[in-house]
């Protein structure tokens, strides 16, 4: 009798690997640098380094205990990065949350094998990937990382927060035979893009909004996966991981970033026919060749979940090109604005359609019958999207904006916005005190 392979190296596991390898290439030699002379700086270093190992090892595990053991190899790296660089406050919730998932993880994995509770093993599948991916009510194990220096947030957000997705992806099978499971994953996934949106809305510092919009990412993500996405939740994952640590490694650029900002030139006063122009110019290029590429080349379904999807991608596409064609200072430069935007609105869809057919992940949900809860679900989180987007233009006054502070401070978590203590000078001796960014820039 054959011995069942240890790894698996399919299409999925090959493409989270090189993400896991781009973010070591670009986060590890930072930190080394960052954090030279620092008495912790080898050893925040070294579990940086633990816990991306951690993650490849879960990306390719293809036993059930090689999967549990990696994940907790992960918890431990993060915790041990975090009370290094951060201190007692970065794990303050940081521990309880992450060995809570720990203890979810090995629990479904144990339903699993004693055979039989299907609606167990996957509901508790969930609880250990919200948990990691940071989905309300756990956020604030992510929101409190910001004590940790720069190179561990990037190291968080690129990777560590990423493995619930990669779990619920390993382990499709058992998750899509419980329709309890994926309403509950929509739930949480609903629950998450909002209250990050929210969330990011009233922080006042770089990091701060960087970890709560990676709240709502995720969200997005784990919606995707209920919904039989399975596909597009792969490359939101890898794309952003790539873009958050990025992000998080040039955060210290910020307020550089802010003053060229406020140094450049007004956007031109336009006429509404202009407005309409450069709307047209930048947007409907854009939107036309999402749509036209997606239905010409997708090779998956026509269900309510991809016209969802496609709709969420056109809006957010024809956004971005208005915007940019808006700041446009000529017409000539609005039109090359507009070429650009349909240039990646075709990417995207040609790289999620290709995707698709390489990957080869089941996405039947809906046909399930599964996916009802979660379609309606991602409905009431995307609309409420429409109407924060609406609203941010208004300007609330008296208790009403008092109110809308305090629910995004408290979705912010503790001390949202607020600037640091001032403290006696001292010599920096931790990983902490050398990064002026790491809670409040």
């Amino acid at each position: 009798m054959p011995t069942a392979p240890l790894l698996s190296l399919d299409p999925l596991s090959v493409l989270l690997l090189v993400l896991i390898a781009g973010i070591a290439l670009a986060v590890l030699p930072y930190a080394h640098r960052s954090l030279r002379g620092d008495r912790h700086g080898v050893g925040v270093t070294a579990a940086i380094g633990g816990m991306l190992a951690a993650t490849a090892l879960l990306a390719i595990a293809a036993q059930p205990w090689l999967v549990g053991l990696a994940w907790s190899a992960a918890t431990a790296a993060t915790l041990t990065a975090l009370r290094l660089g951060g201190g007692a406050a970065a794990v303050r919730r940081a521990a309880p949350w992450l060995v809570s998932g720990d203890l979810a993880l090995w629990g479904a994995l144990a339903a699993i094998a004693a055979g039989g509770r299907a609606d167990l093993a996957a509901v508790l599948l969930v609880v250990a990937a919200g948990i990691r991916s940071a989905a309300p009510p756990a956020h604030g194990w992510l929101v409190d990382s910001l004590h940790a220096p720069t190179p561990v947030s990037a190291a968080l957000h690129g990777g560590i927060v990423n493995g619930g997705g990669i779990l619920l992806l390993s382990q499709l099978p058992a998750l899509q035979q419980s329709p309890l499971a994926l309403g509950l994953l929509a739930l949480l996934a609903a629950v998450a893009v909002v209250a990050g949106t929210i969330g990011a809305l009233v922080r006042t510092d770089v990091k701060g909004r960087l970890v709560l919009s990676t709240v709502a990412q995720m969200g997005f993500m784990l919606l995707c996966i209920a919904l039989g996405l399975t596909a597009a939740a792969a490359l939101h994952l890898v794309a952003h991981g790539l873009y958050k640590s990025t992000l998080f490694l040039g955060s210290s650029d910020g307020i550089d970033r802010r003053a060229a900002d406020r140094r450049a030139p007004a956007i031109l006063r336009l006429s509404p026919e202009g407005r309409r122009g450069r709307m047209l110019v930048g947007a409907l290029p854009a939107v036309l060749a999402l749509v036209v590429t997606a239905l010409a080349l997708y090779p998956g379904g026509r269900g309510l979940p991809e016209a969802l999807l496609l709709i969420v991608m056109a809006a957010a596409i024809a956004t971005a090109g208005y915007r940019a064609a808006l700041a446009a200072r000529t017409l000539p430069h609005a039109l090359i604005v507009g070429a650009i935007a349909a240039a990646a609105a075709t990417a995207f869809a040609t790289v999620t359609s290709a995707l698709t057919g390489l990957l080869a992940l089941p996405s039947a949900v809906i046909a399930t019958g599964g996916g009802v809860v979660p379609l309606v679900l991602a409905v009431l989180a995307l609309s409420a999207l429409a109407a924060i987007a609406a609203l941010r233009g208004v300007a609330p006054t008296g208790r009403l904006a008092l109110r809308l502070l305090a629910l995004g401070h408290r979705l912010g978590g503790p001390g949202a916005g607020r600037a640091p203590r001032p403290s006696a000078a001292r010599p920096a001796r931790t990983a902490r005190s050398l990064d002026p960014i790491g809670s409040s820039a």
